[in-house]
């Protein structure tokens, strides 16, 4: 069973990379606009509409039905790039992904429940196999570190693509049967401090 869902893991988050990466590189990307989606404006920009300065991207409080789960999103859409069920890893119940860009960034947050119960595992080595399935295919580590959210254990990396020319930031977090994985990705490094509130933004909803 361990082998299952370790393999599961792995192909799930090699997937969601895949679907971050290919964003940057094809305006054809099969993003569909999510129905039922908890979208709430929030006033956080603060720049004025006056000749020769640019408005600072509207952030938007984002909580998608079963999701359990909110997180400020840029940008004007939020997509649905939930994978065809076809290509659901096994061992997966069930996953979702939800996508937002701004200029030449992404925002991804994405989750899957797993079948198998997960919780005898220890959680760091449920996140070294993590980190091994985002790695897959030549991308650089360029840093790791181990955080948490509240009480559930998590991790925090940045990488480089270079097959794709991308950086990327990345959160993940083991909670219960579900993985919760954030990303950030660009074609150049990305503002801290949109990261820092993509990524603090995050909060679960019991």
């Amino acid at each position: 069973m361990l082998q299952t869902i370790i393999k599961s893991n792995k192909l799930l988050l090699a997937a969601l990379i895949f679907v971050s990466a290919a964003t940057f590189n094809s305006p054809k990307v099969d993003a569909r606009n999510s129905q039922n989606l908890n979208v709430t404006s929030t006033a956080i920009c603060t720049a004025c509409s006056t000749e020769g300065i640019a408005l600072e991207p509207e952030w938007k409080k984002f909580s998608p039905d079963e999701g359990k789960f909110s997180i400020l999103m840029p940008g004007e859409e939020i997509s649905d790039i939930t994978p065809d069920k076809s290509q659901k890893p096994d061992g997966v119940e069930s996953t979702k992904m939800y996508l937002s860009t701004n200029e030449t960034n992404v925002f991804m947050v994405s989750y899957a429940d797993f079948n198998n119960d997960v919780t005898q595992i220890p959680s760091s080595e449920l996140l070294d196999f993590a980190v091994q399935g985002i790695l897959e295919d030549g991308k650089k580590l360029l840093s790791q570190e181990n955080i948490t959210l509240g009480a559930y254990p998590g991790i925090e990396i940045k990488l480089w693509d270079e097959k794709e020319g991308i950086f990327m930031t990345g959160r993940v977090f083991i909670v219960n049967q579900r993985l919760y994985i954030l990303f950030v990705g660009s074609d150049k490094n990305p503002q801290v401090s949109d990261v820092r509130k993509f990524f603090d933004s995050f909060e679960l909803i019991q």
